[in-house]
């Protein structure tokens, strides 16, 4: 496997990522279960809920149109910045995927 293909990789698991989390985010908050940690994004929630929902759900269409646009000549670079936040996603992903646990229990 070539190293763009690892690039468009790690660019649709963000975005399938960031899509969970909105989806998540946005149920968990409007059942009173968790709150939003970011002070950006909550800020966020206040102005619009459905904005909110806008943002995460624009944001993920558009890191799925990078996987399948972006070019560099600076792959190996690029893996290592969208492996950052892929694994702070994960983690953020493990923390809805606990509360869900703990209120379905």
């Amino acid at each position: 496997m070539k190293r763009s293909d690892y690039l468009k990789i790690l660019f649709i698991s963000l975005s399938l990522l960031n899509f969970f989390d909105g989806i998540l985010t946005f149920l968990g908050i409007k059942s009173n279960q968790i709150a939003e940690a970011n002070p950006l994004m909550n800020s966020l929630w206040k102005i619009s809920p459905s904005l909110f929902l806008i943002l995460k759900l624009g944001l993920s269409i558009f890191l799925f149109y990078l996987a399948i646009y972006f070019y560099s000549k600076n792959v190996r670079l690029w893996i290592f910045l969208l492996s950052i936040p892929l694994v702070l996603y994960s983690s953020v992903l493990l923390l809805h995927m606990f509360w869900i646990t703990k209120i379905v229990s």
